[in-house]
């Protein structure tokens, strides 16, 4: 059994019962199932709109829905989040003012990549609300189209031959053997442990 409680935008809605827990126990095992977006499968069940679900997440963080569809960015705003990471976090800067950046985010209901971009930042973070399919055209709009392929990746890391060989071995279905060559070759430059984070997008 999905557990609701473990998914924030569920809860969000189970304490504002706008959606009854039988429902919600569904879109929750949809959601672990297919790995869809649950902003995507309580539009396909036909339970809440977009801008419902976008309005009530912007009204519990204090905060706006923004239209990115027409945005114009300027570079000083996009430097301060790098590429690669508004990709992994699905996040675009909106504007800057002194010590805040405004960010967009796709899932601004998770506080661990909020921590992570106060960090990256090193200014305070003002999450806004926007559709997740527009904060996605943006990034590509902005940063550019993603084409880094694996190997492109092992390139950039200084990865050993034999660590391309096997990665090659690998096939397409080995993605966890891949994110482990890759672990053991920043592990031999840093020293230390390190974390990878990985962003599938459908």
């Amino acid at each position: 059994m999905a557990d609701i409680s473990s998914i924030p935008l569920l809860t969000l809605i189970q304490e504002r019962g706008l959606v009854d827990d039988l429902q919600l126990e569904e879109v929750a095992q949809e959601h672990t199932r297919s790995g869809k977006p649950v902003i995507q499968i309580m539009q396909d069940f036909g339970l809440l709109d977009q801008e419902t679900i976008l309005q009530l997440m912007a009204d519990h963080l204090g905060t706006e829905v923004v239209e990115l569809r027409d945005a114009e960015l300027t570079r000083d705003i996009l430097e301060t989040v790098p590429a690669s990471h508004a990709r992994m976090h699905q996040c675009i800067p909106v504007a800057v003012h002194g010590s805040t950046v405004r960010i967009a985010l796709a899932d601004p209901l998770n506080p661990a990549v909020i921590d992570e971009l106060n960090y990256l930042t090193g200014k305070e973070v003002q999450v806004v609300v926007a559709d997740p399919a527009q904060i996605e055209k943006a990034i590509n709009k902005f940063y550019g189209e993603e084409s880094e392929s694996v190997s492109d990746i092992l390139k950039e890391l200084g990865a050993d031959a034999d660590i391309a060989r096997e990665v090659a071995a690998a096939g397409q279905d080995a993605f966890s053997r891949i994110l482990h060559f890759m672990e053991r070759r920043l592990i031999c430059r840093t020293g230390g442990p390190i974390t990878i984070y990985w962003s599938s997008r459908s």
